[in-house]
């Protein structure tokens, strides 16, 4: 078991949250922003407009002429995918160069949480879920706290293997009865004091436990998590430690009321979109 003075600690040994996703976030909430709104915003931080120049200057894009300034592309890619790079910049840069106690690389660990955020990201929007933002933030974010239980839970390899292969347990199980909490509810701790908006944070504690959902919060952003971490796990995205004791909660599929055909179309949309943001942000330093 550790203490949550041991946990605090940890989470304050993070890097400081950069400050413009946040304000990009209040601003894409008002849903009256301007181009001009995000440019004061963007042009500040020479890094996220390299990413943002990038991204539009990419295939991804096909642009035929070249994107010179950041007002110009926030014109071009338009404030949700703008705030989307900003977002996954930001994390990308927080990443060690090693996730202990997980066996997932600090690669493995980006492209899965890249997946999950498309995969929800592009299912909310087939199904017309009203929160888009707060899905895509969700998504990338919602296995962040195991960059702080990594190095606990690498210190109990042997009794968390034996949870997991010979007794069965889930991964957030074994994380429970070996630590005595999980990644989840730590990573909500770390994205509340990264002053994240409420619903990202209760997408984050909640998205192993859909029925476990606060009244104030819409519970298909934490469906669409949910849901989207399957999948990617089934497509092979970020495979680790705990792959063979994951299970779909398909409660979440009925709520939703999502058709088969319906999660055909965005698995297939969704490839070019994971492999074509994974390797913009995580190419750019």
């Amino acid at each position: 078991m550790i203490s949550a003075a041991e946990v605090a600690t940890r989470i304050k040994r993070l890097p400081i949250f950069p400050e413009a996703p946040a304000r990009l976030a209040a601003l894409l909430a008002k849903g009256n922003s301007t181009v001009d709104d995000f440019e004061k915003v963007i042009k500040p931080d020479p890094g996220l407009t390299a990413n943002i120049l990038r991204l539009a200057n990419s295939a991804f894009f096909g642009l035929t002429r070249r994107i010179a300034s950041a007002r110009e592309a926030i014109t071009i890619l338009g404030l949700k995918r703008v705030y989307d790079v900003a977002t996954m910049a930001a994390i990308q840069r927080l990443l060690p160069k090693n996730i202990p106690g997980y066996e997932v690389s600090s690669e493995g660990f980006w492209r899965h949480a890249v997946a999950v955020a498309s995969f929800a990201d592009n299912l909310g929007r087939a199904l017309g879920v009203a929160t888009p933002a707060v899905v895509f933030t969700g998504g990338l974010m919602h296995d962040i706290g195991k960059l702080v239980l990594g190095e606990f839970l690498a210190l109990h390899a042997v009794p968390l293997l034996e949870k997991l292969r010979s007794e069965g347990k889930s991964l957030v199980g074994a994380e429970r009865e070996i630590l005595g909490i999980d990644h989840s509810e730590v990573g909500a701790d770390v994205a509340a004091q990264w002053k994240l908006p409420a619903q990202v944070v209760a997408v984050i504690r909640s998205h192993h436990h859909p029925e476990e959902v606060p009244a104030d919060v819409p519970r298909e952003c934490v469906d669409l998590t949910h849901i989207a971490d399957a999948m990617a796990h089934s497509f092979g995205y970020g495979a680790d430690i705990g792959e063979l004791h994951r299970a779909l909660n398909l409660v979440t599929c009925d709520r939703l009321k999502m058709a088969p055909q319906v999660l055909e179309k965005v698995v297939a949309g969704s490839f070019a979109d994971i492999e074509g943001l994974t390797a913009l942000v995580g190419s750019g330093d």
